[in-house]
């Protein structure tokens, strides 16, 4: 019982982490977009940046990575 409920834990983080990452990922395409159009635009590369460290880093903690 105790390892069914951990699973299910563990299946509600990931549902969560896949939900977040794809919203960072649909606005990763839309800041890559633009920053082609703006490359010395040093604000959103650093945005771009961090979204790709929060993917990084939630993958990590959860063992994906």
């Amino acid at each position: 019982m105790a390892e069914e409920e951990l699973f299910d834990g563990m299946e509600e983080i990931l549902e969560e982490f896949m939900r977040e990452s794809g919203e960072i990922v649909e606005k990763l395409d839309e800041d890559l977009v633009t920053l082609e159009e703006k490359p010395d635009d040093l604000e959103l590369l650093n945005q771009i940046f961090q979204g790709f460290h929060t993917i990084k880093g939630s993958s990590s903690f959860l063992g994906l990575a």
